[in-house]
């Protein structure tokens, strides 16, 4: 097929769906996350053996835990600024070293504070490449279909996160838990290197910062393989989105234009109380479980079983998610809540406490994967790795505040029902929320492309 006149790549890309590129793209995405996930949880199962080893209390490391939700927040910050100048491409393997490397460093570490130094460095990686990572997959995904893979490559961040309990529950007993590090380091470093040689920049990137660039036009070929585009044709990125011309304006202040201010304020209120409700549970489960009189092993695969269903959420909600828009992760809330604040209840059985923690995973590590998914629809591609960001600072506040202060209360030895009842409220909170978001977008975001922007290239 040969084109005439500008060719516009969100139509191109509206028409031909997920095709290989996309599907490429994703996939490399998807292992960057896993390797993203996994280095984020080793924390996690490894605390219990970090407070036998060096003696120290869980307070202390409620202080690891915040201050790498901290680093977590100023990567969100820096990274998102970075990938809307930069490029994705750059962002994302800049930020894959950033994480991999303090991972790899932790084999040295010897008391709290080397911990807390380098879990906050790597916590900048870490943070910074997530909400890039799905304005990428987003980037070459139809409107249609921006909630599926951006799903899908977050479900990346969480098979990483389940893979930590089971290598913990083999490698601690054998190794030791710094030997969790030392897979986690070399992956990521490895995951670094294959996205050098591999990783594409996101074509409507380039199409909106960078139109003449050599690389984009070999990208469209790739985009649109058994089609003639002549050489020298002018690549656009129409988005109905940018109507009000975002990608001519600095991109903080665009998430702020017209019905936008509302719109980003729900969305960084609604990554808060996710972060609370995900970061409070997730960080402390193994001990909670230990105090419920779990065996320990059993407790290092609780947070996997978490995480395990958690992904079954998201793979159930996720086209509801395109079709509906916020309004199907409101269930979730709704049902989540009660869920955990019955797993707080005196004297029930391991087999019925590990069930409330699967269907805890299932809706609160569902609404985790739900938020970015609803994120990417509200911003088009020249504002939207600023606008996913933005909104991912305010989870990191969220995972900064949750796990210090579910350290102070297990060091107050707070009863379990009382404190699975302040883990809920955050949960609960985000069910309302998701109504008022869904409010703003069905008035103002939830767009339908002409048949213009649609329609099969011209044939010259």
């Amino acid at each position: 097929m040969n084109t005439s006149g500008p060719l516009d790549l969100n139509a191109a890309i509206e028409r031909v769906g997920v095709g290989r590129l996309a599907v490429f793209v994703i996939s490399l995405g998807f292992l960057m996350m896993i390797a993203d996930g996994y280095d984020t949880g080793i924390i996690t199962v490894a605390t219990p053996a970090i407070l036998r080893d060096w003696q120290i209390h869980p307070k202390d490391m409620g202080f690891v835990f915040g201050m790498s939700a901290i680093g977590l927040m100023v990567g969100s910050l820096f990274y998102g600024w970075l990938a809307d100048r930069l490029g994705r491409r750059f962002t994302i393997i800049l930020g894959t070293l950033n994480f991999g490397v303090p991972v790899l460093l932790t084999l040295w570490a010897a008391n709290v504070p080397e911990l807390l130094i380098l879990r906050f460095i790597g916590g900048i990686g870490a943070g910074g490449i997530v909400p890039v990572a799905y304005a990428m997959a987003s980037d070459y995904a139809p409107r249609r279909m921006r909630s599926t893979v951006t799903v899908l490559t977050n479900l990346g961040f969480t098979v990483g996160v389940i893979l930590t309990g089971f290598v913990a529950a083999r490698a601690i007993p054998a190794y030791g838990w710094k030997s969790l590090f030392l897979i986690g380091g070399v992956f990521s470093l490895v995951m670094a290197l294959a996205l050098f040689l591999r990783l594409p920049e996101s074509i409507l990137y380039l199409a909106i910062r960078r139109p003449e660039s050599p690389d984009l036009a070999k990208l469209v070929k790739r985009l649109l393989p058994g089609e003639n585009v002549p050489d020298g044709t002018h690549f656009v990125a129409i988005d109905p989105q940018d109507e009000a011309g975002e990608s001519k304006r600095s991109p903080f202040f665009a998430l702020f234009s017209g019905p936008r201010a509302a719109a980003t304020t729900l969305l960084w209120t609604l990554f808060l109380f996710d972060a609370l409700a995900l970061f409070f549970l997730s960080n402390w489960l193994p001990v909670i479980m230990e105090e419920a009189g779990v065996s320990r092993s059993t407790a290092s695969l609780s947070i996997s079983l978490f995480f395990i269903t958690g992904l079954a959420g998201g793979l159930i909600i996720m086209r509801f998610l395109d079709r509906n828009g916020p309004i199907a992760m409101v269930a979730f809330g709704v049902i989540g809540g009660p869920i955990e604040i019955f797993m707080g209840t005196p004297g029930i059985s391991q087999t019925v406490l590990l069930t409330t923690v699967a269907l805890a995973g299932v809706c609160i590590a569902g609404i985790h994967q739900s938020v970015y998914a609803i994120a990417v629809k509200f911003y088009p591609a020249s504002i939207r790795g600023t606008g996913v960001s933005s909104a991912t600072v305010f989870g990191r506040a969220g995972a900064a505040i949750a796990p210090i202060v579910g350290g102070y209360f297990l060091s107050a030895h707070m009863p379990l029902r009382e404190l699975m009842i302040w883990a809920a409220a955050p949960c609960l909170a985000t069910a309302v929320i998701g109504i008022g978001l869904s409010v703003v977008y069905l008035r103002h975001f939830d767009v339908k492309l002409a048949p213009a922007h649609v329609a099969e290239p011209a044939l010259s």
